[in-house]
């Protein structure tokens, strides 16, 4: 497989909007009563899957599939956001990789590893809607 590149493609707020709604929808889910800690780290990824892509569109990029595309979509989306993110970052990453051992490994998710990721899920989408303009 080769490795993920970032891409030119055209600027679309509205698409862009899409998939902040997207990841809206995902992160409130994630709230739900009775879910599991694994279903809601799952939901909490995908909310940030759809605001990395929220912020790729609006800046007229997107990510191409390969080694490396789910850090290099997030730290491509991130240089577009105001302000130091590189802990925003850190974080994120922590919580993609509890993701994968739920997912993948059907390893124990921890409450406490879910409220982090909730708290930086949060703080993406709120950047993400700052930059598209939702």
């Amino acid at each position: 497989m080769t490795d993920a590149r970032v891409e030119k493609v055209y600027e679309d707020r509205m698409g862009a909007r899409s998939f902040l709604a997207q990841a809206d929808t995902f992160l409130g889910d994630a709230d739900a009563q009775g879910l599991s800690a694994p279903s809601q780290s799952i939901l909490l990824h995908s909310a940030t899957v759809s605001a990395r892509d929220a912020i790729l569109q609006a800046a007229g990029q997107r990510v191409s599939p390969g080694d490396g595309a789910h850090v290099l979509r997030l730290e491509a989306a991130l240089d577009h956001v105001y302000g130091d993110t590189e802990e925003l970052l850190e974080r994120l990453d922590a919580s993609r990789a509890r993701r994968n051992e739920a997912s993948y490994a059907a390893e124990f998710v921890a409450k406490a590893s879910i409220a982090e990721a909730r708290e930086a899920t949060a703080e993406l989408l709120e950047l993400a809607h700052g930059f598209v303009g939702a």
